[in-house]
């Protein structure tokens, strides 16, 4: 018998297949909104900071039309800068406390076959900051490991005379962070792919979810290592491929905005309405930019959901969250 993490490809495709086709406008629509919660922006986020070395590589001073009387107030400038970081802010703040209940609608779109967002954020705003509440304790719990190893290589430094010795605290304390950054991915990732699932599907508090999948992979250790070197695989493999399409599907919506930018340079270069029309083509570029980025994690995230679920019923079918999916895939294998 194989191991569940290498029979669950398949099928796993065959259920995002099943979940997204026939084309529906309004299921893909819906599912890029989730996207911008549940991958950050689907993708695009994560690289906007590139977007800089991109910006400021000419001279306003020589670019027709500009002059003096173009240049912004710096009152003005100020204010915009302040309504620009406070609205950063909230922005931020918004992402952190939807993200988490983003993920159990994510997660019921895929039980369900159906993507209904405010309906399942709605009844899913508990598990959510349950979530985040989890979240934020392992990372407080990792900062507290890392302060007081930090304060034990400083006591133990200061009692040695000898330079290479607090080197080798050092080098010590490095593997030690590695290990301690792997570990808080694990126990993250297996909360997204498992303990979320097993919360919807036996209606389960967070800590009474992970027991649940703690006592599963004690059981089945072996199942779980292949599962974590696979989906590792599967994670770059998807990265890839979900950068090569956003590339490619970035540079063609930037075609348009590209020519309107040129064509309000020409005649009006750094002039107050030149710089207006161009915030507003920055932004309309972002909300396409987005709505991509959503359109193209869609597919790749699902895959990777209906996996880890596939995989998870496969190792012990008394957590198996998606039964009626799994039959169903069953029941198209055995027609064909």
């Amino acid at each position: 018998m194989g191991y569940a993490a290498l029979d669950a490809i398949d099928d796993a495709i065959d259920a995002t297949k099943g979940f997204l086709l026939p084309f529906d406008r309004g299921t893909w629509l819906r599912l890029a909104v989730i996207m911008f919660f549940v991958t950050g922006g689907g993708g695009v986020l994560n690289n906007a900071g590139n977007a800089g070395q991109f910006a400021g590589n000419g001279d306003p001073g020589t670019a027709p039309g500009a002059g003096a009387g173009t240049v912004m107030p710096d009152i003005a400038f100020g204010a915009v800068a302040i309504a620009v970081a406070g609205f950063a802010v909230l922005f931020v703040f918004l992402m952190l406390l939807a993200s988490p209940i983003m993920e159990f609608v994510f997660v019921e779109s895929l039980f369900e076959r159906e993507v209904h967002v405010r309906r399942y954020f709605s009844r899913n705003v508990g598990n959510g900051l349950r979530l985040l509440g989890f979240q934020i304790a392992v990372v407080l719990a990792a900062g507290v490991f890392v302060v007081g190893l930090f304060l034990v290589g400083l006591l133990v430094a200061g009692g040695l005379d000898s330079i290479a010795a607090s080197l080798g605290l050092l080098v010590l304390a490095f593997p030690l962070t590695v290990l301690l950054v792997i570990a808080i991915g694990i126990v993250n990732g297996f909360t997204t792919v498992f303990v979320v699932p097993i919360m919807l599907a036996e209606d389960r508090g967070l800590l009474s979810a992970w027991s649940r999948l703690w006592s599963s992979i004690t059981s089945h250790l072996a199942e779980y290592l292949v599962y974590l070197v696979v989906s590792v695989l599967l994670g770059i493999g998807v990265g890839i491929v979900g950068s090569i399409v956003m590339l490619f599907a970035l540079a063609l919506a930037a075609i348009p905005f590209g020519l309107v930018a040129f064509g309000v340079y020409t005649f009006a270069a750094f002039s107050t309405a030149g710089i207006a029309v161009y915030a507003v083509l920055g932004l309309g570029f972002l909300v396409v930019a987005l709505l991509v980025g959503g359109l193209v994690q869609a597919p790749l995230q699902s895959f990777l959901r209906y996996y880890a679920m596939l995989v998870l019923g496969g190792i012990d079918a008394d957590l198996d969250p998606i039964p009626e999916i799994r039959e169903g895939l069953r029941d198209d294998d055995a027609m064909q």
